[in-house]
């Protein structure tokens, strides 16, 4: 792990447990509108999301509005002794349970096979569409072993810099939505 990773983590954790709830709120719907009008978003039929914590955009009107719209929706369970993360339909969000690491996550549900679009979280991304995760490697190893056709990023604008340094098993993104730019990457 190189020092600059660890720099980008601390000063992006930091400017996002400094925004106010109302911020995170009107820049994710921001975020929400453009994601919603994304031609490969909208022809997907199955999406795979992350069930947002408090200071990351906030994911759960993006969940309930994909499900409204007849789209197939998953959502990660996490199994902390082998550190791998497998996606399960959800019809619903009232079942999801908290897991050991405080994140909601479905109680049962087939598994999810046919993803055509995940949403990404992470604390960083690059132009590139590098990812800086929060350094448990769930995403990266779940990414690295399926073949799921677009990956996109959803971010706050502040969290996209200049240049992150990739290690060997980093996974890029195909697109970064922020509340004021879409970075196509492919």
């Amino acid at each position: 792990m190189t020092d600059s990773r660890e720099l980008i983590r601390s000063q992006i954790k930091h400017t996002r447990t400094s925004q106010s709830v109302d911020d995170i709120n009107l820049k994710s719907q921001s975020i929400q509108n453009k994601l919603f009008s994304n031609e490969i978003f909208m022809k997907s039929d199955c999406v795979a999301f992350y069930y947002s914590l408090n200071t990351e955009v906030n994911t759960h009107n993006m969940i309930d509005k994909t499900l409204n719209i007849g789209k197939t929706v998953c959502l990660p369970r996490i199994n902390v002794e082998s550190k791998n993360m497998i996606f399960h339909i959800i019809n619903n969000t009232y079942t999801m349970k908290t897991n050991n690491l405080g994140i909601l996550e479905p109680t049962d549900g087939e598994i999810c096979t046919n993803i055509d679009v995940i949403i990404v979280p992470g604390l960083a991304f690059d132009q590139s569409g590098n990812r800086l995760g929060f350094g448990s490697g769930y995403y990266d190893k779940f990414l690295n072993s399926q073949s799921i056709e677009y990956k996109i990023a959803l971010a706050f604008d502040f969290q996209v810099v200049d240049k992150i340094d990739i290690i060997e098993h980093d996974v890029p993104m195909d697109l970064i939505i922020t509340e004021n730019r879409t970075i196509k990457v492919r």
